[in-house]
């Protein structure tokens, strides 16, 4: 007896309808659907679908501004006080990364001069967390003459304009009538006591109005950039200065005044031993010299203008 086994049918073969493999692959007659075919899988994989193409951009572009935002500005940093004229050219200075906060490169000079050719200069290049840019120079009351010169950007690197003693103006012009008020001083500023002592400094017939003497200490600053200063020179009667502090430059200087020729001749070197020591903040003027009351002195810079 033969045994016959029964076949299975076969299922039709399934053709794509034209273009039904771009709408979706084949149709699958047992549910209706349609199944992609191994071609359409393929080509999913190798070529993504737009949106996620423009999700990929847009993650590079947030990775390359978040980058960019976390460079650090790079300013050069230099700290310096001068005795004179000052040049920069040939110095090579160091650069330094900012901090954060610090979005600005500063650079910034202010002097201090006695009126007849004697100055004490402060430099300083950073970086910076105040805005503002501007400069000052005292008027005729304010003595001794002194001027600043502040100068903020926001570039790297940019801080490399103020290289010169030509950013400071003349602050030891002659007198205009060239009048003399017929007293004689000391003159002198440095930034140790000896500096200003009296074998370095030197003798000057007062302009017309300058008619006592003024001998005096205190600093410059820029800034965290501060520098001792002492002082002998010619003043006027009143022997007072007028000026606003300001939160970036704080200039201060006391002292006293005297009447006579020279009168200005007192040691800043305090001594070891005396046998009867001034009073802390009180001067010894020479034998017969007139005595005028010592009065603080305050010398601060205000900016003509901020930008």
């Amino acid at each position: 007896m033969t045994i016959q086994h029964a076949q299975r049918p076969r299922a039709p073969l399934e053709v794509p309808s034209p273009g039904g493999e771009g709408r979706g692959g084949v149709e699958d007659k047992g549910t209706g659907r349609r199944r992609r075919t191994c071609s359409q899988s393929w080509r999913s994989i190798m070529q993504p679908q737009p949106a996620s193409i423009m999700v990929l951009l847009c993650s590079l572009l947030s990775l390359l501004l978040t980058l960019a935002g976390t460079q650090a500005l790079q300013c050069y940093s230099f700290e310096h006080s001068f005795h004179g004229p000052f040049d920069l050219s040939s110095i090579r200075m160091s650069i330094v990364d900012c901090v954060e906060g610090q979005e600005a490169c500063l650079e910034a000079v202010t002097s201090l001069s006695t009126g007849y050719r004697n100055s004490i200069t402060l430099v300083k290049k950073g970086c910076s967390y105040g805005p503002g840019s501007g400069e000052m120079m005292s008027g005729g009351d304010s003595l001794p003459p002194d001027f600043t010169l502040v100068r903020r950007c926001h570039d790297d690197l940019c801080n490399r304009q103020i290289e010169n003693h030509e950013s400071v103006p003349n602050l030891s012009p002659a007198p205009n009538p060239p009048e003399l008020s017929g007293i004689e001083c000391w003159a002198c500023v440095s930034s140790t006591p000896e500096g200003c002592e009296l074998h370095n400094s030197h003798k000057v017939k007062c302009h017309g109005g300058q008619s006592v003497c003024f001998q005096g200490h205190g600093f410059l600053a820029l800034e965290n950039f501060s520098s001792p200063v002492y002082m002998r020179t010619c003043h006027e009667p009143a022997c007072t200065f007028t000026g606003a502090a300001t939160h970036w430059s704080d200039n201060y200087l006391k002292g006293t005044c005297c009447k006579g020729d020279l009168c200005n001749n007192i040691s800043n070197v305090p001594k070891t031993q005396s046998s009867n020591p001034a009073p802390s903040g009180v001067a010894r003027l020479p034998s017969g010299a007139p005595r005028l009351p010592a009065v603080p002195l305050l010398l601060a810079i205000p900016f003509l203008f901020l930008v």
